[in-house]
């Protein structure tokens, strides 16, 4: 081998031909990325959280870890409080202020 040979596979070749290659293959990747999370996340956690009994009609989280939620089981529904070291029943809701 000459010294010109290895000198020329040395060095790197970046040719407008292989950035665009780079560039096409980062937008296949986000398209991935977004199309799963649009898509399948959502039925997926759908699916896992569906009860026949229980429902939550309603959640909002008040600090990082306190959440309150109306759970629905029949007629009857309740405001809770959770937080990740209690849960605290606030009060019965009667049904006809429950909006669906």
């Amino acid at each position: 081998m000459t010294s010109e040979v290895v000198v020329f596979q040395s060095t790197p070749i970046i040719t407008f031909g292989y950035i665009m290659q780079v560039f096409f293959s980062l937008l296949v990747v986000i398209a991935i990325i977004y199309l799963v999370s649009k898509y399948v996340l959502p039925r997926l956690k759908a699916s896992s959280a569906s009860g026949k009994i229980i429902k939550i009609t309603d959640r909002i989280y008040l600090e990082p870890q306190v959440a309150a939620y109306i759970l629905q089981v029949g007629q009857s529904a309740w405001l809770i409080a959770v937080s990740n070291k209690q849960i605290t029943r606030i009060d019965k809701i009667d049904p006809e202020n429950l909006v669906l």
